[in-house]
């Protein structure tokens, strides 16, 4: 193979697991700080001047009954999550 063949090529793979990693990222595959699951069991939704902190598999005030304003404005410290009800409860 010619060297500008093998420079496409690595090129493509490179591209190739970008977008591996997005996707991943995107669909919930893999916990990652920037993805839909975060590895610490909830996330921070910006609410207006202030950010709310809700558990991953939050789906909405609609879907749950819950409001965005029930969840606490603060994250949990080390060792606590937030419940689906939006307490703050131990990691279990």
């Amino acid at each position: 193979m010619s060297s500008r063949r093998l420079i496409r090529l690595a090129v493509f793979f490179a591209l190739g697991l970008l977008v591996a990693f997005v996707l991943s990222d995107v669909l919930g595959l893999r916990a990652s700080e920037t993805g839909v699951i975060s590895p610490r069991g909830w996330h921070g939704i910006s609410h207006g001047s202030h950010t709310h902190y809700v558990p991953d598999d939050w789906a909405g005030s609609e879907a749950t009954g819950v409001s965005i304003s029930d969840f606490p404005t603060s994250p949990p410290p080390e060792g606590m999550t937030v419940s689906a009800t939006g307490q703050i409860v131990p990691v279990e």
